[in-house]
C-alpha cells in the first residue's frame, strides 16, 4: 500500500492532491476466513483538524480475485475515517467473480471539513467462508483532494487589495 502526493501535472490533470495505491499484496496472511480487514495506520495519513476533503474518486484497475476458486465471489471496500468508517465508500463491489464496480465518484459528503484529528481507513469485506488472504490478484487506486484549510497563505495575501482599483 502507498499513499503520496500527486506532481504538479497530475494535481492540474485530476484536480486531486493525494493517492492511496491498494492492491492484493496488500493483505496480510493472517486475515482470519469470515474476517473483515481495516488498514487504519501508516502509510494512511492522519487528517488534521482544518483539513478539507474536497472529494474523493475511486480507481478499480484490476478487479481482486482469487485465481484458484472461482467461487470467491465477493470482496467489497469501504472508505472512510475513524468517524465514519463508510464515510466516503461503503462496501463497494470489487471482486472480479461478482459484479465489480469499476469507477466511484461519492458525491454526498463532499467538503468535509475536519475540527478534530480523524484517521482515515479504509476497510476489505469478505464472503462467508473466504479470507482475504487468499486474494492474489487485484489493484485499485484511491484519489483524494485534500486541502489544507487552516494555510496562512490563504489569508495573507488576498487578491485585489491595495492597489486602488475598482
Amino acid at each position: 500500500m502507498k499513499f503520496a502526493c500527486l506532481t504538479l501535472e497530475e494535481r492540474a490533470a485530476t484536480q486531486m492532491t493525494h493517492r492511496l495505491e491498494l492492491d492484493a499484496s496488500d493483505v496480510p496472511a493472517s486475515v482470519a476466513t469470515n474476517t473483515a480487514y481495516t488498514f487504519n495506520t501508516a502509510p494512511l495519513p492522519l487528517l488534521r483538524a482544518g483539513d478539507i476533503v474536497k472529494r474523493i474518486h475511486m480507481y478499480l484497475s484490476v478487479p481482486f480475485k482469487n485465481s484458484a476458486d472461482a467461487a470467491f465471489n465477493s470482496t467489497t471496500i469501504s472508505v472512510g475515517d475513524a468517524g465514519s468508517a463508510t464515510r466516503w465508500v461503503n462496501a463497494v463491489q470489487i471482486n472480479e467473480n461478482g459484479t465489480e464496480v469499476i469507477t466511484t465518484f461519492p458525491g454526498a459528503t463532499e467538503n468535509q471539513v475536519y475540527t478534530a484529528n480523524s484517521q482515515i481507513q479504509v476497510i476489505l469485506g469478505s464472503m462467508a467462508a473466504k479470507s482475504l488472504s487468499d486474494l492474489n490478484t487485484g489493484k485499485l487506486y484511491v484519489l483524494w483532494s485534500i486541502d489544507k484549510g487552516a494555510d496562512p497563505a490563504k489569508t495573507k495575501a488576498p487578491p485585489f487589495t491595495g492597489g486602488g482599483y475598482t
